[in-house]
């Protein structure tokens, strides 16, 4: 738990509801201030008023590409394009892909793209890798 340091924002940004509570309480539980969006431009409009840490940005939200869109929008806005992006996607299994997606900073510019379902520790420690 954080002691008397600012605590590190991190937005969620993922339209399904129950995992956004779910990652809310796991990040807050361990020390950390959590907002949240359920679409992509909710998100990008509450980071640019509020610019957090890093973001946990889903793929599939309104349309099935809406993250990847997200994520390019953001290298473009001077104030987010050095936050970190995680980037969670089931759109591998979804569209059943022969293929992963991987960072890249001109088609994919996040810092790590993790498979749903992810667990818990995994996403905790790649946060904690990145912010703190």
């Amino acid at each position: 738990m954080a002691d008397n340091k600012i605590k590190k924002r991190i937005l969620i940004v993922d339209d399904d509801v129950s995992f956004v509570s779910s990652v809310q309480e796991l990040l807050e539980n361990e020390g950390y201030s959590v907002s949240k969006a359920f679409n992509g431009n909710e998100g990008l409009e509450l980071a640019k008023k509020e610019p957090p840490d890093l973001m946990i940005l889903d793929v599939m939200m309104t349309h099935n590409t809406e993250g990847f869109e997200i994520s390019r929008e953001i290298i473009n806005i001077p104030e987010l394009k050095q936050m970190y992006v995680i980037l969670l996607t089931g759109i591998t299994k979804e569209m059943n892909l022969p293929f992963k997606f991987e960072p890249d900073e001109t088609l994919l510019p996040v810092s790590t793209v993790l498979e749903k379902p992810v667990a818990p520790g995994k996403l905790l420690s790649e946060i904690k890798e990145r912010i703190g």
